[in-house]
């Protein structure tokens, strides 16, 4: 008798911890402790709009939520409040299109608004920046962020380390050159790259000034014809249709409006490729010299000469 008492004690727990477990909840979802940002260390010039990829979820439950914890001046290691504090910045109200060929269309689309140097998307993390940067320090900057999902929440020490870079006023990608026959678009042959220099007068008209020089510094007249565009191909002109270009005896130059993120904001029939031909008549080797610059953009306003010096060619 007592076995059998034992017997339907034993299986009467079992029936009360199956209960137990039954009514528990099951857990849902999942966070990583491996969350992160990539890159590491996240670059951003001054002055620029700029924006991170949203933190890595190590295939964590979505959505995620992040929040800003803390911002912190590496050097001095306080709390960097001058990056969340609202400024009055300049963006684009629209998108800026090829129908925006006026000065009037394009500040149609300029407006005011504030914002602050720095934020966090809540949703996903990502890290934005203003152009409002260009009015705190440059220098390292960390972030501790706190993750969360419907799983749990982490926190972040050192998330990303952001650094600051003092404001660039201009930037220019690669230069092509080659020569080739003289009344027909044939036996292209490649030449040394040009070299490019740009100065600035801060102080100067709002106006870019193109300059092509031979391996002497001597300028090519664009106004007598010694620098032309090259057929149909992309040139500073199609970039640039709210301004017409002056040619004088040393270079090219237009007026540019001052924009968010830079001039231009428009590309050309090759994108951001510009090109120009020294014609056969007017260097020594009696070929058409075909050269190429690209991505050439202004950040500030002021005066920018850009000098193309051809290395190998000289002037006739």
């Amino acid at each position: 008798m007592m076995k059998k008492n034992f017997i339907y004690l034993s299986y009467f727990a079992f029936i009360l911890l199956a209960a137990f477990w039954g009514c528990k909840k099951p857990e849902v979802g999942y966070i990583s402790n491996n969350l992160n940002y990539s890159p590491q260390l996240l670059i951003v010039p001054q002055g620029i709009t700029m924006y991170s990829n949203a933190i890595n979820s190590d295939q964590s439950t979505q959505p995620l939520t992040v929040k800003l914890l803390s911002i912190r001046n590496r050097l001095t290691g306080k709390e960097a409040t001058d990056m969340l504090k609202l400024d009055t910045i300049t963006t684009f109200s629209g998108q800026i299109t090829d129908a925006d060929s006026t000065l009037a269309l394009l500040n149609a689309k300029i407006s005011k608004s504030l914002k602050p140097p720095f934020n966090i998307n809540p949703l996903g993390g990502r890290l934005e920046f203003s152009t409002a940067t260009i009015n705190v320090d440059s220098g390292f900057y960390d972030i501790d962020v706190e993750v969360s999902n419907q799983r749990g929440t982490k926190t972040l020490i050192n998330a990303c380390q952001i650094q600051l870079v003092a404001k660039i006023n201009s930037s220019i990608g690669g230069t092509f050159s080659s020569y080739s026959d003289v009344g027909a678009e044939t036996n292209f042959i490649s030449l040394p790259n040009p070299l490019t220099t740009v100065t600035r007068v801060a102080s100067g008209p709002n106006k870019v000034i193109i300059k092509v020089v031979d391996r002497n510094g001597v300028e090519f007249d664009p106004s007598a014809g010694q620098v032309i565009n090259r057929g149909d191909r992309g040139n500073y002109a199609q970039m640039n249709p709210y301004y017409p270009v002056v040619k004088t005896a040393t270079g090219m130059e237009w007026g540019f409006p001052v924009l968010p993120n830079g001039f231009p904001i428009k590309q050309g029939a090759n994108g951001t490729l510009c090109y120009y031909r020294i014609p056969g008549a007017f260097n020594t080797l009696n070929k058409n010299i075909n050269l190429a610059f690209d991505a050439f953009k202004v950040f500030s306003p002021g005066t920018y000469t850009l000098t193309i010096t051809l290395p190998t060619i000289t002037k006739k």
